[in-house]
């Protein structure tokens, strides 16, 4: 560990490293960063805080902010504001967030021809940079392999949000074609109960190189993009409808990937969050202790919608019937 003194002076280190040539790389600056401050698991709330002050950062969580961070200089000082309203392990993830903007543009001060990022580049190598730092590779992977990529207990065990979790898993994973999605509630008009399938929305879409081409998981799910709405019929429609988590696991479709889908439920019992992950099914040692630990229902290509008694689609579906699958209107 080098001791920290200033935001500048740990530019200084990084610039001179492979003599700059990471460049734009979040990924690269999170370990190069990590090694810096001696970063070698996941850290608290509390040493993040102290950590970020360490390099003369003033920090403060605030309530002008309903959620997420901002970065701002006065007098010479760089300051980082987060919202005192979000969880901690949002906060965590905000501070660094916050963090790699503040060493983004100091780059740019020490070295005037290094490129500044514009939106939406700038938040997503942030994003990148926020979780390669909270996440530190060898550490992550004994927890992941634990835990059966359980993204709700490692959310838990690790203070650490699914979004973040997620991300690190795209990050980790790069030999093996998996693809995670997290699903969020974001209706209209907030309700308390009748949860539609079109208030969600996809807002973060993880693949990992050798996946980057799979438009389809099974004939009822296909990958979805970025801020798009769970189709009517999928995977993702029957676990909301019935919230319960479902896994896809065909015995007589080649090449068909095994897919866990998850809803996270209030205390009222409504979905809230879903969370998605693909893998192919020769690796699904990687998630079968949490298959054992939340029992979903299995769905296989012969079974009917386990949330056909809810449906409020149940003339229009595309599930599958006996027989094989059958097109709307037929």
């Amino acid at each position: 560990m080098i001791a920290p003194i200033s935001v500048g002076d740990f530019c200084r280190y990084a610039l001179d490293v492979e003599e700059g040539q990471f460049g734009h790389d979040p990924v690269r600056l999170g370990s190069i960063f990590r090694e810096y401050v001696g970063i070698q698991r996941t850290p608290s709330l509390r040493k993040t805080i102290d950590l970020v002050r360490s390099l003369g950062v003033r920090i403060q969580a605030v309530n002008y902010l309903d959620t997420g961070g901002t970065n701002m200089t006065a007098k010479g000082v760089w300051h980082i504001h987060y919202s005192a309203k979000d969880r901690p392990a949002t906060q965590k993830y905000d501070i660094f967030h916050e963090l790699f903007e503040v060493i983004h543009k100091s780059f740019n001060t020490l070295r005037p021809d290094y490129s500044l990022l514009r939106e939406p580049q700038l938040s997503q190598h942030a994003d990148r940079f926020a979780a390669s730092t909270l996440i530190p590779p060898a550490f992550f992977l004994d927890k992941v392999w634990a835990t059966g990529c359980d993204l709700v207990k490692l959310s838990e065990d690790l203070e650490l949000s699914h979004q973040c979790l997620l991300i690190a898993l795209g990050q980790h994973f790069i030999e093996i074609p998996l693809i995670g999605v997290l699903f969020e509630h974001r209706p209209e008009e907030a309700v308390a109960a009748n949860v539609l399938i079109q208030d969600f929305l996809a807002t973060v879409v993880v693949k990992t190189g050798r996946a980057r081409r799979i438009k389809e998981l099974c004939g009822l799910q296909t990958v979805p993009l970025r801020n798009s709405h769970p189709h009517i019929g999928s995977l993702v429609c029957a676990s909301v409808s019935s919230g319960r988590p479902v896994l896809w696991r065909s015995t007589h479709v080649e090449d068909s990937p095994a897919v866990l889908v998850r809803p996270l439920l209030t205390a009222e019992h409504e979905p809230y969050r879903v969370i998605l992950l693909a893998i192919p099914n020769e690796e699904f040692g990687m998630i079968s202790s949490q298959v054992d630990r939340i029992e979903p229902t299995l769905v296989n290509g012969d079974t009917l919608c386990p949330s056909r008694a809810r449906c409020q689609n149940a003339n229009g579906c595309i599930w599958k019937a006996a027989g094989g699958y059958y097109d709307r209107g037929v």
